[in-house]
């Protein structure tokens, strides 16, 4: 499903509340990676009404748990991702969330560390087809943005979302090196 399409479908009559996660809201914060489907973060309640729609468009239901949903679609387009949270968990995070263009759809995304939040509950689960992925999303994130990671912000944000050992290896992995110009953010 093409990201403007699925933007329609949020802002039909009753509009439903939804965030671009995955690819296109790493592209979003400055990381641009290629992405074959679209993902999105909603509030569980809402799923039967994603459903009907989605299915409306031709895509279809084929794997789904209580954190997940995942369409596929038929005749060379995209699929849909679906992440499932309480609605009190979504609250705070839509209530943070950033308005952003994609080509002619507008929609909104994580701030920044909600969506690191993401990557790391993910990268934390260490679910071996989406660690490379992640850690490059993370990492890139972190280098494009000049996260100092040793803040106190950052630190607890990696050690309430991840582990010990992911916030260490970031912290090595994306440690400028002597004499770069990089220069690390608040």
């Amino acid at each position: 499903m093409e990201l403007g399409q699925l933007v329609t479908l949020g802002h039909q009559e009753p509009g439903l509340p939804f965030l671009i996660i995955g690819g296109h809201a790493v592209a979003a914060h400055g990381y641009s990676r290629t992405t074959l489907d679209t993902d999105i973060l909603i509030p569980a309640d809402d799923h039967s009404y994603w459903k009907e729609r989605l299915e409306q468009t031709g895509l279809q239901l084929v794997n789904k748990s209580s954190s997940f949903a995942q369409y596929s679609a038929q005749h060379g387009m995209s699929g849909m991702d679906l992440m499932l949270v309480k609605r009190e968990t979504f609250q705070p995070m839509w209530e943070a969330s950033e308005s952003t263009v994609f080509g002619l759809a507008q929609a909104r995304v994580p701030c920044l560390n909600h969506l690191l939040a993401l990557k790391l509950h993910v990268l934390k689960q260490g679910h071996a087809d989406r660690t490379m992925k992640d850690a490059t999303d993370v990492e890139m994130l972190v280098r494009k943005r000049g996260l100092n990671l040793r803040s106190q912000e950052y630190e607890q944000l990696f050690l309430k979302y991840g582990t010990r050992e992911i916030y260490e290896t970031f912290c090595r992995v994306t440690r400028p090196e002597p004499g770069s110009s990089m220069v690390p953010g608040p």
